[in-house]
């Protein structure tokens, strides 16, 4: 099952397996698009979304994660990019490494920003590269990366776009 949620510029896909999240889906609205709400989780995330893009500070509601699909490693890595860089807030891969206990591991952290399943949610668009590269963006790219940082009043704190 899938929800579609929309606040415009954003549009976030919830895809649902078993009654777990598997993952979202990040990307720009369509010109008109209003959003499909399925399940009682959808409703909640979408007025987060909306006071999101409105600017407003976000507690993105507890949601069942499938983090059986998530490894060990990569588990840690997201669960210390959600407690550890809130919105407003930039880290690089490096930095993340050693608050997941892996100081030894940027490279391996980049891979678990890349293959982060809920983009948005755990907010990989936070984690840059040394001297502030942008580094990748799975979620809908570069430019959306710069947007969620420019949004969340990020470019001023060493991401260079």
């Amino acid at each position: 099952m899938v929800d579609v949620l929309v606040a415009a510029p954003l549009r976030l896909e919830l895809h649902w397996e078993q009654g777990v999240l598997a993952e979202t889906v990040l990307g720009w609205a369509g010109e008109g698009e209003k959003p499909v709400l399925l399940t009682e989780e959808a409703r909640s995330v979408q007025a987060c979304l909306v006071r999101y893009v409105a600017g407003e500070d976000v507690e993105w509601p507890s949601l069942p994660l499938a983090w059986d699909r998530v490894t060990p490693f990569r588990r840690r890595v997201l669960q210390a990019l959600v407690t550890d860089v809130p919105a407003g807030a930039v880290t690089t891969y490096g930095d993340l490494a050693a608050r997941a206990g892996s100081p030894d591991a940027a490279r391996a952290v980049g891979g678990a920003m890349a293959n982060n399943p809920w983009p948005l949610l755990i907010p990989c668009h936070r984690v840059l590269g040394g001297g502030g590269r942008l580094g990748g963006f799975s979620g809908a790219g570069l430019p959306m990366k710069r947007w969620l940082l420019d949004h969340e009043g990020c470019a001023d704190k060493g991401a260079r776009c």
